[in-house]
């Protein structure tokens, strides 16, 4: 057996949110299968809190890196668009938990992300590995899987709620002040605690 098969090899941006969709869409099924609520809930929680780091490394590096090498095409627009959509439906479902509706949120909350998905997997994707080609989609996809392990980590409420006031706003993508409080907020936590109440 070769020594490279216990090395955890390097992945693309593009297969790392091929790989992070298949995910998701264990989760919804998860839901749906799940016979109690709690069980529901449980799966839920897990569900959006991919969903949310998901959609923090699409929206403050990936689509970036697309409009930089490509410009604001269309169909990185309506992907732009249709995570506002994702991110408000995630917020209904979210809100519905203990209601009779959770079910129903959860369904075409699935359905929103299964269009966006394919959208981008099929028509999205092949456009962006020939506009940034392997080097770059390499190194992107090492700050994206380090980025989402940060997010994942984090309660996904504050971001899913920041994102929804901005969409509410008609934004298209993250304001520059939302991404540099982010950033701010990230640089404070590193810090040792003495240093964060003396800057604060």
């Amino acid at each position: 057996m070769k020594l490279t098969s216990f090395i955890k090899q390097p992945r693309s941006a593009i297969d790392l949110l091929k790989t992070q969709h298949e995910q998701v869409k264990t989760l919804f099924k998860r839901i749906e299968k799940a016979n109690t609520r709690s069980a529901k809930t449980k799966y839920f929680d897990e569900l959006a809190a991919n969903l949310a780091a998901h959609d923090a490394i699409e929206r403050e590096l990936f689509y970036p890196a697309c409009e930089k090498a490509m410009g604001m095409t269309d169909l990185l627009g309506e992907a732009l668009v249709e995570h506002g959509v994702v991110e408000f439906s995630l917020y209904q479902a979210d809100q519905a938990r203990k209601d009779k509706d959770f079910p129903f949120k959860c369904q075409v909350l699935s359905e929103l992300v299964e269009h966006h998905v394919k959208e981008e997997e099929e028509d999205f994707f092949p456009k962006v590995e020939k506009a940034l080609g392997k080097e770059k989609l390499l190194e992107l996809g090492a700050r994206m899987a380090e980025r989402f392990e940060r997010a994942k980590a984090k309660d996904y409420h504050p971001a899913l709620n920041s994102n929804l006031k901005q969409v509410l706003a008609g934004a298209l993508k993250p304001s520059k002040r939302a991404s540099r409080a982010s950033r701010a907020s990230r640089k404070s936590a590193a810090l040792p605690a003495s240093k964060r109440r003396k800057a604060a």
